[in-house]
């Protein structure tokens, strides 16, 4: 009945991304990809209408990882895009980016498209939210057990979507791994100082097409019920990501999540003592390096 059609759809579009993954050759993958992009494009709002909104969110919420692996790996055909912004690099708050549109945190979870965002154009991304150690994030159950994951589904009609996906995360050291192996691929080198000063407004192209700041969104772990313990965890990411991140973005408030803390005055001290722990960590940082 219903429930075995709603499952054969939900399950049959999860293999057709997954697909994308198996064809042999980047550019068989790449135009896989987008042609299921394109697909979905026309379809969204089909089917939103006629599936049962269970299966609708499972469908897309089953697609979204294997769908992004598909993107992370069709990068290398889209390298010719890098150069339609070269003369946009804007500088703002001591770094220099490729231009002002940019990835914010939540798309790229560990630094696997990196690569794609870098073809694209982008002028500049946030990996993460990063967490100290693995995490599942939220797990839901989908039609009677079928599909277990973290939900995502768009909302067809305003472009928008809707989550509760949980930080789900590899950890700190996948995602820095990921971050030194795209730098060593482009010869991207972080925005320390001295590579400051040597760029300039008036940079050569071949320049421009090198700049690309990486920032890294650091939260507490979910799991770390006890404060301290939250608290070593995001240092211990502040301390690891300095080396490889331009800038390192503090994931204050998830929706999706449980915090705990204090509320009021309390929670406002928790929040004081915590950044001024990062900011310890990061001048202790920089007076190492000089």
């Amino acid at each position: 009945g219903m429930l075995r059609t709603s499952r054969r759809v939900a399950c049959g579009g999860a293999l057709l991304v997954g697909g994308a993954l198996a064809v042999q050759g980047e550019e068989a993958r790449r135009a896989v990809a987008l042609g299921l992009a394109r697909i979905d494009d026309t379809l969204r709002p089909t089917l939103a209408a006629i599936l049962p909104p269970e299966v609708f969110i499972c469908l897309y919420s089953a697609c979204r990882t294997p769908f992004i692996q598909a993107l992370s790996i069709s990068a290398s055909s889209q390298s010719h895009l890098t150069t339609q912004m070269e003369s946009e690099h804007v500088r703002a708050m001591g770094l220099l980016f490729r231009n002002d549109l940019g990835n914010a945190a939540g798309l790229d979870k560990d630094g696997s498209l990196l690569d794609f965002n870098y073809a694209l154009g982008a002028g500049f991304t946030v990996v993460g939210t990063v967490l100290s150690e693995k995490h599942t994030g939220n797990i839901f159950s989908f039609l009677g057990g079928l599909w277990k994951g973290n939900a995502w589904t768009p909302l067809p009609l305003s472009g928008a979507a809707l989550n509760s996906l949980g930080l789900p995360s590899k950890g700190v050291d996948t995602v820095l791994r990921n971050i030194a192996a795209f730098r060593a691929r482009h010869g991207i080198l972080p925005q320390c100082v001295k590579q400051k000063r040597e760029h300039t407004r008036d940079s050569d192209s071949s320049r421009a097409v090198a700049v690309f700041p990486i920032g890294v969104s650091i939260m507490g772990h979910p799991a770390h019920s006890d404060p301290t313990e939250k608290l070593e965890g995001v240092l211990h990411c502040v301390r690891s990501s300095i080396p490889l991140a331009d800038f390192i973005e503090i994931n204050e408030s998830c929706p999706n999540v449980h915090h705990g803390g204090g509320n009021g005055a309390a929670e406002t001290d928790e929040l004081r003592a915590r950044l001024q722990a990062v900011v310890t960590v990061r001048n202790e940082a920089a007076e190492e390096d000089g």
